[in-house]
C-alpha cells in the first residue's frame, strides 16, 4: 500500500488567492452618517415647526390686542 501526499501550496500563491477574495464592499452605507442627518433633518423640522407656532401666536394675540382697543 503506497500512500500519496498531498502537496502543499508555498505561502505566496496562498496569499495571491487570498488577495483575490478579500473585497471590500464599497456600496455599503455609512450607518452612523446616516442616523446623524436624520437627527440634524428631524431638529430642523422641528425648529420650522416651532418658528411657525410662535408666528401663529403672535399674529392671534395681535389680533385680540387690536380687538379689545377697539
Amino acid at each position: 500500500m503506497s500512500i500519496k501526499l498531498k502537496e502543499i501550496p508555498s505561502v505566496t500563491e496562498v496569499e495571491k488567492d487570498l488577495a483575490g477574495l478579500k473585497t471590500h464592499i464599497k456600496g455599503r452605507p455609512n450607518i452612523d452618517h446616516l442616523i446623524k442627518r436624520i437627527l440634524v433633518e428631524k431638529r430642523k423640522k422641528i425648529k420650522k415647526d416651532l418658528l411657525i407656532f410662535v408666528f401663529i401666536i403672535l399674529l392671534v394675540i395681535g389680533v385680540m390686542m387690536l380687538s379689545f382697543n377697539n
